[in-house]
């Protein structure tokens, strides 16, 4: 296999990875038995460097999906699936990189960012635009989210339980 072949064979796995459905880590291990241990597959030996790339393909998808929930702007569409859903998506996210001795820092914080816009523009739509509980889970579960995302729940909206669904 020349040095190009495997480059393009890498990428197309990236691209995979990157755009995977709702769990990129099946994904992400799907692509590295492919590449790596299947009879009909490549047989690669990945160096850290290519394996990391295709690491960092299903963080941005994990990236990608947690923001996604958690986005006013899309919260009347098919595709949007809420606050609940970003926790777990969240939750797999942070294990991935723990199991995968990863940073997803930037995940994080990007992630505490968006939940707080969309935590003040859902409060202003909510009745108008956006159902009065437009948060889909409880009170404990976005304060959860906070807590995970590193928000104080000073910074969450005051009256938040009006917003979230009962216990």
């Amino acid at each position: 296999m020349t040095r190009e072949e495997r480059e393009d064979l890498l990428a197309d796995e990236w691209l995979i990875v990157r755009h995977s459905g709702e769990i990129p880590e099946i994904t992400f291990h799907s692509s590295l038995h492919y590449l790596c241990k299947e009879g009909e597959g490549p047989q690669l030996f990945l160096n850290e460097e290519e394996v990391g790339q295709l690491q960092d393909a299903a963080v941005q998808r994990y990236q990608e999906i947690i923001l996604r929930d958690i986005d006013v702007r899309i919260f009347h569409k098919t595709i949007y699936r809420g606050a609940r859903r970003t926790l777990y998506n969240w939750e797999r996210c942070r294990d991935f990189a723990l199991r995968q001795s990863i940073d997803c820092t930037h995940v994080q914080k990007t992630a505490a960012q968006a939940l707080m816009v969309f935590l003040e523009q859902g409060v202003v739509a909510a009745g108008k635009t956006l159902p009065q509980v437009f948060i889909n889970c409880s009170t404990k579960q976005i304060h959860e989210l906070a807590a995970e995302l590193g928000l104080d729940p000073e910074q969450l909206p005051v009256d938040i339980n009006r917003f979230c669904l009962s216990e």
